[in-house]
């Protein structure tokens, strides 16, 4: 048994047992135990309680090697109210009011549609329907993405004729270029070297991913290597004819999850094999291993598909309220789960009963910081931080 913070003290049926964890060994063993049902709480000074019901049979070892005991106290304020919020190596960039600020500063634009490591943004200005590149490390220089999309097209590829931009993202490991949609095509577009390329014709949606690109037109999903510029068919879409797609990701394996309208979640390993996980889902979320899906049902319940096993876990939490949004803890083994009333952290586990934490009340949006190990909320009172 691991757990954060490791100093805990640990209760096996009510009786205290010795933390083993130290500087040679990082978790307790607990042995020698007869068969039948135990119940194991950890408990730790300003944390909540963990506790959680074994059944021991013979030759069997129950491991939990992901036990946290979330931090009692208060959330630090980090910024005023706003009705969105982005979190970038730990500096926040606002919508609010129909303006974007980072760093205390006012930045081109009304909003935010990707973020860089390094700083860059691309911003979107809905009055003029222009996308921007900036950097909220440097206020005063701003480049019309539109404009110079539409200059290059012609003087680089001779394609006459100014189009229409509608989506922006930046290129996966090159924040010099940017993937640039028109209603007509997906270009790589390198800002540095002011080049472009085309990529596609008559793309209806794309992700960046890795070294790829992964997009979809009317009859199929393919990849786009970015390295050696080549193309390859991921999956054919006839069979998907009549259903649009909600949500489209990159798991961390390469493998593309789609949401469909009429509630089907199927993952798309290649053109010949297709693994529908569920039928009536509302979202989902990938864990970042690339093992996990959460997904949330039409009628409510909240669950984790184990996609190297194939196993279903349904998670019974004390959460009864409508689930807006989920998302993924550091240690893919823990979620964030969103309501109208409440952010809670909650275990992915069988095993009963599943330790479920109020975080906060009134939360619009949140998002975390898996290297900072810090979770940022909004609500209407302001944006706060909080460390988990």
């Amino acid at each position: 048994m691991k757990s954060e913070p490791p100093d805990t003290y640990i209760f096996l049926n009510g009786k205290q047992v010795e933390n083993q964890s130290g500087f040679l060994q990082s978790g307790t063993l607990i042995d020698n135990l007869e068969k039948g049902e135990y119940r194991i709480l950890l408990q730790a000074d300003g944390r909540f309680d963990w506790e959680k019901n074994v059944a021991i049979k013979p030759s069997l070892v129950e491991v939990f090697d992901s036990v946290i005991l979330v931090p009692k106290k208060d959330p630090e304020p980090a910024g005023g109210p706003a009705t969105k919020f982005y979190i970038i190596n730990q500096i926040l960039a606002l919508e609010k009011d129909g303006e974007i600020f980072a760093n205390d500063a006012k930045l081109i634009g009304t909003k935010i549609e990707d973020l860089a490591q390094n700083g860059s943004i691309v911003t979107y200005n809905d009055r003029n329907k222009n996308y921007y590149l900036a950097n909220i490390f440097e206020f005063n220089s701003s480049l019309n993405i539109n404009t110079l999309f539409n200059n290059l097209k012609e003087s680089r590829l001779g394609l006459p004729g100014a189009v229409p931009v509608i989506k922006v993202l930046f290129h996966p490991f090159n924040y010099k270029k940017i993937i640039v949609q028109s209603r007509g095509a997906l270009y790589n577009l390198d800002t540095s070297r002011l080049d472009i390329e085309q990529i596609a014709e008559n793309v209806k949606d794309f992700r960046v991913n890795g070294e790829e690109v992964v997009f979809y037109d009317e009859e199929a999903i393919y990849r786009y290597n970015l390295i050696f510029r080549n193309k390859s068919k991921l999956a054919d879409l006839k069979q998907d004819e009549g259903k649009s797609r909600i949500g489209f990701e990159i798991d961390s394996a390469g493998r593309v999850i789609t949401l469909f309208n009429n509630g089907e979640l199927v993952i798309l390993i290649n053109n010949d094999d297709r693994l529908v996980i569920a039928n009536k889902v509302r979202l989902f979320s990938d864990s970042s291993d690339g093992r996990f899906i959460a997904f949330v049902d039409y009628d409510g319940p909240l669950y984790a598909y184990r996609i190297d096993k194939g196993k279903y876990i349904k998670l019974i939490t004390d959460i009864n309220e409508e689930i807006l949004e989920i998302k993924w803890y550091k240690d893919n083994k823990h979620l964030f789960v969103r309501t109208a009333n409440g952010l809670y952290f909650t275990e992915v586990d069988d095993n009963l009963p599943l330790n479920t934490v109020k975080l906060a009340s009134d939360v619009t949006q949140f998002d975390y910081e898996s290297d900072a190990g810090t979770l940022y909320f909004g609500t209407p009172a302001g944006i706060f931080k909080l460390e988990i």
